[in-house]
């Protein structure tokens, strides 16, 4: 009777595996907007493959900051987005995002010039706006963002980093003595 049991019953590595496999089951199906984030934000920019509207929105919900500010990739997926929604497919990084396509020639022309002296460090000039190259990075947000702090906000935060070594200080220097006494 006990081997006709053991025949019927399946071995525990075939129920480990059936019970590993359900467990990714799920974690493939999110992996896809995952995978649309890799592709529209990788060196190729583009979207190959079939996604859901709500994979498309879950990938633009997901796009990392710096990705974000430095790079495309938004206006590749919501291009691809778009193309997915209308039947098409526009996908590509050019098809995306040629900011370049709608300008005139005097327009290609000043940003040819300002990429041009912008290279050398000097100022451009675009349209009616002088361009400093020197400007602009974080040395230059950080002293416009200092300049325009009221006076008493600038004294408190010296204060602020007085108090803060002072404080160090109170705690390393007898540490350090009580080290240099124990030797």
């Amino acid at each position: 009777m006990n081997r006709s049991l053991k025949t019927t019953s399946l071995p525990a590595s075939l129920i480990a595996l059936a019970l590993f496999g359900a467990l990714l089951a799920p974690s493939a199906a999110l992996a896809s907007w995952e995978d649309l984030l890799q592709q529209a934000c990788g060196p190729k920019g583009q979207v190959t493959g079939t996604y859901t509207q709500a994979e498309y929105e879950k990938a633009l919900a997901n796009i990392p900051a710096d990705a974000d500010q430095y790079s495309n990739c938004r206006s590749i997926i919501e291009a691809a987005q778009l193309a997915a929604a209308s039947g098409s497919n526009a996908t590509s990084q050019a098809q995306s995002a040629d900011v370049l396509a709608t300008t005139t020639p005097e327009e290609q022309q000043a940003i040819a010039t300002a990429v041009a002296e912008s290279s050398k460090g000097t100022k451009a000039k675009v349209g009616d706006v002088i361009v400093d190259p020197a400007a602009f990075g974080t040395a230059a947000t950080a002293t416009v963002v200092l300049n325009k702090l009221p006076l008493s906000l600038k004294i408190m935060l010296v204060l602020l980093g007085a108090g803060a070594l002072t404080a160090i200080g109170a705690v390393l220097i007898p540490r350090v003595r009580n080290y240099y006494a124990s030797r």
